[in-house]
């Protein structure tokens, strides 16, 4: 006995003879006439009469309509329930975002990406872009969208570069910052992101204290909180390396200064899509971040 037996069986009486089941079923009359045939004879059994005014059931085929139905019932909604747990996990996607691509192009692609995909979920993990990239390789996020940290060991992942990140010196509001060297260097620096035995965070200023011929500051500390950062810039003579667009930011708007060099760019950094490996774990994965290139192309006329 098979599924598609017991199928076939209840399509033949709920459609009152196998012509009228054949057509509903858009098979032929004959192929559905041999299953019934088949399910009878592997049991011995008669269960429909054939008549000219349709078909009847037998007494075992009456019995075997009950079960029948229940069988089919319960396989139905198992298998409704597989599909949509499969539907849930195919469209959920976990998505690590650092600073810039946090205040406008992920949320962005992420309500997109829910209007487009009724029943999606997408989780938006903020953090430093070293802490993300660990955590991807852990299995733990889909994508991430960040600056590329510093001595990144590409290995299997897959890095697409989508934009170059302009970065400006953030003061306290009001605090006018002369871009002389040793002033520059006189003044504490914090460094926004995480560090560890191996990166200092002085090493984020070195290449581009060096690139102005700035001496180094000698007092450097970090932060992997954006408003932390921003308090401490904000109250004290301290500076801060800061992505363009956090300056028009309502969590930092009137509150710091942005100060360039000769209208240029303190530092540029460049902003990529990072995967586990050339292929995505899913389709809802390549279809987040193929919207996510698309949108990084026009991110200056998106979000002007």
């Amino acid at each position: 006995m098979t599924l598609q037996q017991l199928r076939d069986f209840v399509a033949v009486i709920e459609h009152g003879g196998f012509r009228a089941a054949a057509r509903a079923l858009l098979v032929s009359q004959a192929a559905l006439t041999k299953s019934v045939l088949k399910l009878e004879a592997v049991h011995g059994v008669e269960l429909v009469l054939r008549m000219q005014s349709g078909v009847a059931l037998t007494e075992p085929g009456r019995q075997l309509l009950s079960y029948a139905r229940a069988i089919l019932h319960d396989v139905d909604e198992a298998m409704a329930m597989l599909h949509a747990r499969q539907q849930a996990e195919r469209l959920t996607v976990v998505v690590g975002a650092s600073i810039d691509p946090a205040l406008t192009l992920v949320p962005r692609v992420a309500e997109d990406f829910r209007r487009r995909n009724r029943q999606a979920n997408v989780h938006i993990q903020y953090g430093a872009p070293g802490s993300l990239v660990d955590m991807l390789r852990e299995g733990r996020l889909d994508v991430v969208v960040s600056e590329l940290p510093g001595g990144l060991n590409t290995g299997s992942l897959c890095v697409e570069p989508i934009y170059r990140e302009a970065l400006f010196i953030a003061s306290r509001a009001g605090a006018p910052v002369v871009l002389d060297g040793a002033t520059l260097a006189g003044r504490p620096w914090l460094v926004l992101g995480e560090t560890n035995h191996a990166r200092q965070p002085q090493d984020a200023l070195r290449d581009v204290f060096a690139r102005w011929g700035w001496p180094m500051p000698a007092t450097v500390y970090s932060s992997s909180s954006l408003i932390a950062a921003i308090d401490e810039v904000s109250g004290t003579d301290t500076l801060c390396l800061l992505p363009e667009r956090i300056f028009s930011h309502p969590v930092a708007a009137r509150r710091i200064r942005k100060t360039s060099v000769d209208g240029q760019p303190v530092a540029e950094r460049e902003v990529a899509i990072i995967t586990k490996g050339s292929r995505h774990a899913h389709a809802g994965v390549a279809e987040f971040v193929s919207m996510t290139k698309s949108l990084a192309r026009i991110r200056d006329l998106a979000f002007a």
